[in-house]
């Protein structure tokens, strides 16, 4: 059984909405097709983010049992004003809410949350996770960039524990904050989308492990999109670092088993290192579809060199065993 926990969906009637808005975000057509204008960027809009034909024929192909959906976190759908945002978020869970009716071996969901507004909410999650398929939420990275940062969301968090939710961090902006990538000119894609994300997630990583911001949520899962961003990478510096300066502090490698990470459009040596620095048994298939290639994350796991326990943990059994939870 393949479960892919980092997947996007836009309903059609989200999609429509998105298409009658005069500003990003925003749905607009083109000779190429349409796209998802996002502050600066404008973004493919693939078919199979919207039609749910196209996405059960895919899953049959490549073999996924279960597809955990979440609204696409850049967007900033969630992170518009309340006014804008509350209509367009319950779009979204009333259609998940649907589809996970007629297909409920096929999905499951996370909410999305108008999230300018903490009473509204608090009262979207407690809507959402009174109605069968839905396993918890996903909110923005750049809320969790520093434990200053994160305190801002503990009540939600609280209230989150207490329904043994699952919380998504995905990249994505604040409501209020400033979404709009820098100019780069050279390899802007390369920058924003991989380096600047990246940072961010390590930074979200950095937050969730080394302090004990997430002690408070003993119920409570967490998954950062992408391994964490580049911490597999940086972890031995990072105890390097803290063996040099605070040796009486424990390794920040002893301390990264509180979180799980997905494999979101990551190759093979990349998936091996995020076993070795979070445990095996926290990594989980995550592909971005229909954004990144599935067919190829799947490959890159398959390649990993793991054993093939630990593949078919991340493939699939580590993915049951959290939705069980």
């Amino acid at each position: 059984m393949i479960v892919d926990w980092h997947v996007h969906w836009l309903p059609l009637e989200l999609a429509d909405a998105l298409r009658a808005r005069a500003r990003p975000p925003r749905i607009v057509g083109g000779p190429e097709g349409e796209r998802m204008e996002v502050y600066r960027e404008a973004l493919p809009v693939a078919p199979a983010l919207i039609e749910t034909g196209l996405r059960l024929a895919f899953m049959e192909k490549l073999g996924v049992s279960l597809q955990v959906l979440s609204l696409p976190g850049l967007f900033g759908v969630d992170s518009l004003p309340a006014e804008e945002s509350a209509p367009l978020v319950r779009l979204f869970n009333d259609a998940l809410a649907g589809l996970m009716a007629d297909h409920p071996s096929r999905f499951s969901g996370l909410a999305a949350l108008p999230l300018a507004d903490p009473a509204a909410t608090m009262e979207e999650l407690a809507r959402a996770m009174a109605q069968p398929g839905f396993v918890g939420a996903i909110l923005p990275a750049d809320g969790f960039l520093t434990r200053r940062d994160a305190e801002a969301w503990a009540p939600l968090l609280e209230a989150a524990n207490a329904h043994r939710a699952h919380i998504f961090i995905h990249p994505g902006p604040v409501p209020g904050a400033d979404a709009e990538p820098p100019d780069y000119g050279d390899n802007a894609n390369l920058r924003h989308i991989v380096l600047d994300v990246q940072a961010r997630l390590s930074a979200v990583t950095v937050t969730l492990t080394l302090t004990d911001f997430l002690d408070s949520f003993p119920d409570l899962t967490v998954q950062v999109a992408n391994l964490g961003g580049s911490v597999p990478m940086t972890v031995e510096r990072m105890d390097h670092v803290s063996a040099r300066r605070t040796p009486e502090a424990p390794l920040p490698s002893d301390r990264m088993g509180r979180i799980f990470v997905d494999t979101s459009s990551f190759g093979p040596r990349a998936i091996a290192l995020a076993a070795a620095t979070f445990g095996a048994g926290r990594v989980l298939l995550g592909t971005d579809h229909p954004i990144f290639d599935t067919a190829r994350t799947l490959g890159a796991i398959h390649a990993s060199g793991l054993p093939e326990a630990e593949i078919a943990g991340i493939l699939g059994g580590n993915g049951r065993a959290l939705l069980r939870h």
